[in-house]
């Protein structure tokens, strides 16, 4: 979903709050798979506080902001051609924490049972 999606319709509109979940959903689902440096770890960490904040207090503005930073982190996003530098850091799947933080976003955003208004 296009960051400001959000401001289209109804802020009370439950499919519009349906997908921008789903979209959120959609993405953290993918992220379990990316590979990125630990910079980038820190910084999609940050963005998952976002997205939880935004979860609990059915802020679907801040869900949809929030989500579109994720979607910058996407590492197919952007593909270098050729080899990394040497001195490049070194790309590593999720760290545990962040691992379980993105499964429970995930169910948290699937099951639509927490948070603010729905």
């Amino acid at each position: 979903m296009p960051r400001g999606l959000w401001k289209r319709g109804k802020d009370d509109d439950p499919a519009r709050a349906s997908a921008v979940r789903e979209d959120a959903a959609e993405l953290l689902r993918r992220a379990r798979d990316w590979e990125l440096s630990p910079t980038r770890w820190s910084v999609l960490d940050e963005i998952l506080d976002s997205i939880s904040a935004a979860e609990t207090a059915g802020d679907l503005k801040q869900l949809a902001e929030a989500t579109g930073d994720l979607r910058l982190l996407d590492p197919l996003r952007l593909t270098p051609l050729g080899p990394p530098p040497p001195d490049a850091p070194v790309k590593t799947q999720a760290p545990e924490r962040t691992r379980e933080r993105l499964n429970v976003l995930v169910h948290r955003l699937s099951s639509g049972k927490t948070g603010g208004k729905r």
